[in-house]
Formats: C-alpha cells, sequence, structure tokens
C-alpha cells in the first residue's frame, strides 16, 4: 500500500480511492474559457485539475480559478523554478516538478523548504519525451526514467519532505508499465498514472486504457490522468471509464451489448444508442446499475440474467429479466420504453 499524500482536501494513496485528474487546455489568455472548462472538468469528475504555469502572469489566472473551482489546483512547472514559488504564493495545492529541466539541486531544496512550510505536495513527473536521446529497448528507458524519479526523490527526503506523488509515463504502454514497477519496488509514494503523446483519439484511448489497466489491475496507481490529443472532458470520461470497468470505482449505469451477427432479428445498433440517450437524461442513474441488451438467445439471456436489468430479443420481440427472472415479455417498439420504466422501478 502506497502512503497517504495529501493535496488540499483531497487524499491519495493509503486506501483512498483512485483519483482523477484533469488538465484545462484552454490557452491562458482566454480566461473565461479557461474557467468554464476546468468548472466543466470537475462536473464530469476530475478531482485534482492542473494547469500549465508558464509565466509569472498566469499567477492571475491560478488565482481567479481558485475562486471558481473547489477541487485542488496544481501548477505544472518546467524549466523557470521562479514559478513554483508564485505558484505556492497564489494557494495552489501542489506543484509539478520535472526533474528532466529542473534539476539544481539548491533550487529544488529551496523549493521544497517552502513548499514544505505552506503544505503543499509536489509531483515528481518524469516523461520520456524529456531525454534527448534514444534507448534500445522500453527496459531500458524505463530504468533509467525510474532511476531520474528515485534520485530527485532522494533529494526531497533529504529535506525531510515526503509529500510527494511519482509519475513515470512514455508514449509506449511497455515502458510506461516498467518503468511503474520498478520505481515501486524501491518507494512506496503515491503513483499517478497516465500514458503520455499517446496520439489521435481511438490510439489514445487504446493505450491509456492498456497502460493504466496493466497497473491498476496489478495493485498499483493512486491517481489517473488520461492524455488524449482532444477533449479534456473526454480525458475525464475515459479515466472514469477505466477504473469503473476494473471495478476500482463506480460512477455510471453500465450498458453490456452483443456485437450482433446474422442471428439478430431487430436492430440491436440503434436500439442500444437510443437506450443510452435516454439513460443519460436520468438523474437517478447515478448509483451503479448493470443493464444488459442482447440481439438474440444464444447469450442473450445468460447476460441478461447476470446483469441487473436485462433484455434479450428474438423474432421481433424481447424478454425483459430482472435478477434471474422474467419480468416481462415486450415487443421490438416498446422496447425501450418498457426497459426504462423497469430500470427507474429498480431505483426505487
Amino acid at each position: 500500500m502506497s502512503r497517504k499524500v495529501n493535496i488540499g482536501k483531497v487524499s491519495l494513496g493509503g486506501k483512498n480511492p483512485v483519483r482523477i485528474v484533469g488538465m484545462v487546455k484552454t490557452p491562458s489568455k482566454e480566461i473565461k474559457k479557461l474557467v468554464k472548462e476546468a468548472q466543466v472538468l470537475e462536473r464530469e469528475g476530475a478531482e485534482i485539475i492542473r494547469i500549465a504555469f508558464k509565466e509569472k502572469k498566469d499567477v492571475q489566472i491560478a488565482k481567479i480559478l481558485k475562486k471558481e473551482i473547489n477541487v485542488p489546483l496544481v501548477a505544472d512547472i518546467h524549466f523557470n523554478w521562479e514559478l513554483a514559488f508564485l505558484a505556492m504564493e497564489a494557494g495552489l495545492e501542489g506543484i509539478r516538478l520535472n526533474p528532466l529541466n529542473i534539476y539544481k539541486k539548491n533550487k529544488v531544496r529551496e523549493i521544497i523548504a517552502e513548499a514544505k512550510k505552506r503544505k503543499v505536495a509536489v509531483r515528481v513527473g518524469v516523461n520520456s519525451g524529456g531525454f534527448k536521446k534514444e534507448f534500445s529497448s522500453p527496459l531500458k528507458l524505463a530504468k533509467e526514467m525510474a532511476k531520474v524519479a528515485s534520485d530527485y526523490v532522494k533529494i526531497l527526503e533529504e529535506e525531510g519532505f515526503f509529500d510527494i506523488i511519482v509519475s513515470l509515463k512514455t508514449s509506449e504502454v511497455k515502458s510506461t508499465v516498467l518503468a511503474n514497477r520498478i520505481f515501486s519496488q524501491r518507494f512506496n509514494y503515491p503513483l499517478q498514472l497516465g500514458v503520455t503523446a499517446t496520439g489521435p483519439y481511438l490510439e489514445g484511448v487504446v493505450k491509456s486504457s492498456m497502460g493504466a489497466g496493466i497497473l491498476l489491475f496489478q495493485g498499483l496507481g493512486d491517481a489517473l490522468r488520461v492524455s488524449l490529443t482532444g477533449s479534456s472532458k473526454e480525458e475525464v470520461r475515459i479515466a472514469k471509464t477505466i477504473l469503473q470497468f476494473l471495478g476500482i470505482r463506480n460512477f455510471f449505469a453500465e450498458i453490456i451489448s452483443c456485437p450482433t451477427c446474422g442471428r439478430c432479428k431487430v436492430d440491436l445498433i440503434k436500439i442500444v444508442e437510443k437506450f443510452k440517450k435516454e439513460i443519460e437524461k436520468m438523474d437517478e442513474v447515478s448509483l451503479p446499475i448493470k443493464i444488459a441488451i442482447m440481439g438474440c438467445v444464444v447469450n442473450g439471456p445468460g447476460e441478461a440474467y447476470q446483469a441487473d436489468i436485462g433484455l434479450a430479443f428474438g423474432e421481433k420481440r424481447g424478454t425483459i429479466f430482472k435478477k434471474n427472472r422474467i419480468i416481462k415479455i415486450t415487443k421490438e417498439d416498446r422496447a425501450i420504453k418498457d426497459l426504462l420504466e423497469e430500470v427507474r422501478n429498480a431505483l426505487q
């Protein structure tokens, strides 16, 4: 079990749930849009929000954000060590330091002294993109990343500072997994998981799910940031989905549906899409519930039986199951309405 570290009012590690981290992507000059994006991330489920801290004027933006959101704010700092002090003075609960571009020991020690005084958490974030050299194998890259993080952590420990989170991210699954495994064998600080620079949407979702999923399944990881070349809102939604499908946390109603085949006698794709839109409108369906919608009699009844509520279609009609028993026979054109009604009844 990793040690507990607080980022403001949010605790990582220990027996705490795996936390979801979001990052705003709006340029700092568009303040209203940036604030709105942060608020959307908070509503969507981000428990910690990170902001790029690039120059001194970002202090004012951080102060505005602090007033508009209720989750801890972390400053992402590179190259300019002075920005760490400005971020802490602005009241941010956490800072991210990159060992590959903020590495002068005397400056690091000064930052840590201030973080210790202000009770600010520090994430030691090592990304493979920070190295200006090639590696002959994923293992060699992983070992180098773990060494860089370990050496940096030791500097912080020498200052009596232990409110440390660590992230080790590459743009590929294997080296990311190996780096986190190697580091976790030596230290028990909370790990923020993620694969970085994942590429377009589909590639990003798959890499993120595999990299984080492997580590989480093995019991590693205390926070998760999904990184996509796309919407920050989608990043948070995918992080939630990864955690739910691993059985780690519950956020939403889960729909199970079959891929369809020649046995399917209804337009299952259309039915599932329409049902999903309807279920998302139901505020009361925030509790975890598993709903199966299946297209034929081969696996349909079994999946429907095993779900909380299930619908298995035959020839232009369907059977609705609830907790191992048949409760209704419905026609294709009424199936969605009847299934929604049974979901509401189940949640009462």
